[in-house]
């Protein structure tokens, strides 16, 4: 997929779950989507916060997903639609957490030598 495309993509499904959203105490972001040539499953990776919260949110998109899917229809061009739409959590939030948390360990631990 055209990294232009992609962006259009990525810009109508945050708009898209935006719109659908119920949960308002918490923050998504769509970090990236993989799509196949030949149309078969969107994989959309998502970055939410709270951590807590992200399972019932994930479910809650996971029902709609047929909604959203015809939404994207109305909202995008792509030759090969996707059969259907799949959320995920993007890992990458969470690895950087940990890092976050291993630098500021090494930084206390040099302030207390």
């Amino acid at each position: 997929m055209k990294e232009r495309k992609k962006f259009e993509v990525i810009k109508a499904l945050s708009e898209i779950m935006e719109k659908f959203n119920i949960f308002r105490n918490i923050l998504f972001t769509v970090v990236d989507i993989k799509l196949p040539k030949r149309g078969g499953y969107l994989k959309v990776y998502l970055s939410i916060f709270p951590e807590e919260k992200k399972s019932e949110f994930i479910s809650y998109f996971q029902k709609i997903r047929s909604t959203i899917k015809n939404e994207l229809k109305k909202q995008v061009f792509l030759r090969h639609l996707p059969s259907k739409i799949s959320f995920y959590t993007s890992k990458e939030f969470e690895e950087a957490e940990k890092v976050f948390k291993i630098l500021e360990k090494i930084k206390n631990e040099e302030k207390s030598k």
